[in-house]
C-alpha cells in the first residue's frame, strides 16, 4: 500500500494505492454505494460498507471519493479530494 497526498490550487487529494486485483467493470458505477463489494467468494467476509462510508465522510466535508484502476493495471487507486482549509 502506498498513501500520497498532492496539493493542487485550492484542493488537497489523498490517495491510497494499492497492487492487487482490479476493479471488475460492472462495478465501478457502484462500488461506494452501501452493501456493495468485489469480493467473489461468498466465504469472504465482507460488509460491503467501507468506501460508502468513505464517500459519506468525503461529501460530509464537501470532498469527493474516486476509485480506478492503476494505468499498468497493477490494482486500485483510491483518491479523496477535499478543499483546503485556510488559517484565520
Amino acid at each position: 500500500i502506498v498513501v500520497q497526498i498532492s496539493l493542487a490550487h485550492e484542493l488537497i487529494s489523498l490517495s491510497v494505492l494499492n497492487r492487487g486485483p482490479t476493479l471488475p467493470q460492472d462495478i465501478e458505477h457502484r462500488l461506494f454505494d452501501p452493501m456493495v463489494s468485489s469480493a467473489k467468494d461468498a466465504r469472504e467476509a465482507h460488509l460491503g460498507l467501507g468506501l460508502y462510508v468513505v464517500r459519506l465522510i468525503a461529501e460530509f466535508h464537501g470532498g469527493t471519493v474516486k476509485a480506478e484502476n492503476r494505468r499498468d493495471n497493477s490494482g486500485v487507486v483510491v483518491t479523496v479530494t477535499l478543499a483546503r482549509a485556510h488559517s484565520v
